[in-house]
């Protein structure tokens, strides 16, 4: 389900107090309703503050070849809020790109997931690969992300898509998904399916005020990948009285997903070396005769990408709690619970909220206050 297509999330409830709620709060539910156990939604179980730039270009990802003498750089960048979703479909047209001039050896610059996806997808083919970062991966702003399945989330805009755009994205999401497939069930669970649940209200039943970007959604374009979700009622709803609808959506533990796309590279024998890039002159001076430029908004400097926007986002992250494993969306506010943590974001009243903000600096009243309004949903 598309966010906000279910519960409007307003935010109207960012301007009550933050007063600390209980923690043990239970739905209130009629006899035989199934019980969840509660998320511990208070700033005693809170362990970090992470925000995170989307690399946003308004005609979506960039992937094509540009040259630079007798370098050839493969662009790689902007997904947007959509990396991880559409690293592995990305990283196979990247790497075809890259092999087509017929190179053997490869430099990738960026050790977040759309370069350590490309730089796999090129060491498969046989290529020798090394992967240039300032940032290793558990350093990454892919690090930070909200480890969701959302392939259309702030990907482009309407108005300054390509043609044929469409079609091309359909065929990232469709061969990204296969390939996070691939993770389900091993050691880590890299990727796994959570209960997600959302509930209606949060926001005094205000409507959002329409956003002034023209966010392309696509997500219907691919609806038959993921499992149907369904409205519940009566004795079925854990957070009756509220509207509630619930589904199996994938989730990205980015701990362990990203830790292992770094050593699969190493075990097939590719190398990472820490290295910052202070303009493209230091970028083109690589060895390597071919460059997979996968540095997300820092393309935005040293490749010249004056279009780049960047897309603020803050997570707050709770400790584990394993014994409440599931998603619950309430109020504009997400609650995740992860194994490397119950991630705790606020999405705004639109998708306007963080657009070019480049601050980086964590807001801890953002938090306490999406973690006051979590608490809600749990209280009749």
């Amino acid at each position: 389900m598309q966010r906000r297509a279910f519960v409007g999330g307003s935010g109207a409830l960012l301007l009550a107090g933050c007063t600390r709620a209980a923690t043990g709060l239970s739905p209130a539910l009629a006899p035989g309703t199934p019980r969840l156990a509660p998320l511990h939604l208070d700033m005693a179980h809170l362990m970090k503050i992470t925000v995170c730039l989307r690399p946003f270009r308004p005609a979506g990802p960039r992937l094509e070849i540009e040259r630079f003498g007798e370098k050839t750089v493969v662009h790689n960048y902007g997904h947007g809020g959509s990396g991880w979703s559409l690293s592995w479909g990305c990283a196979d047209e990247a790497a075809m790109l890259a092999r087509s001039g017929g190179a053997s050896e490869f430099a990738v610059i960026g050790a977040g997931v759309i370069g350590l996806t490309t730089a796999l997808r090129l060491i498969e083919s046989g290529a020798k690969v090394t992967i240039y970062a300032q940032e290793f991966p558990p350093e990454t702003r892919s690090a930070r992300a909200t480890g969701v399945w959302s392939p259309s989330s702030r990907v482009a805009l309407s108005t300054a898509a390509p043609t044929g755009f469409a079609e091309r994205w359909e065929g990232w999401a469709r061969a990204s998904y296969a390939a996070h497939l691939r993770m389900i069930g091993l050691v880590g669970d890299p990727a796994e399916f959570l209960p997600q649940y959302e509930v209606s209200g949060g926001d005094d039943g205000a409507p959002s005020p329409p956003a002034q970007h023209d966010f392309l959604h696509l997500h219907r374009r691919v609806r038959d990948l993921t499992p149907a979700w369904e409205r519940l009622s009566g004795t079925e709803n854990p957070f009756a009285p509220r509207d509630t609808a619930t589904g199996q959506g994938m989730v990205f533990n980015v701990a362990s997903y990203a830790d292992r796309l770094a050593q699969l590279f190493m075990l097939r024998g590719g190398r990472m070396i820490r290295r910052a890039f202070p303009d493209r002159a230091a970028a083109l001076a690589l060895g390597e005769p071919v460059i997979v430029n996968c540095m997300g908004f820092g393309a935005k400097a040293i490749w010249a990408d004056a279009g780049m926007v960047p897309v603020r986002g803050q997570i707050g992250w709770l400790v584990p709690q394993h014994d409440a494993r599931y998603s619950l969306y309430y109020g504009g506010v997400n609650a995740i619970s992860r194994r490397d943590g119950v991630v705790i974001q606020y999405y705004g009243p639109n998708e306007d909220f963080g657009y070019g903000e480049p601050d980086e600096v964590a807001d801890p009243v953002e938090t306490e206050r999406a973690l006051a309004i979590l608490r809600g949903a749990y209280v009749g």
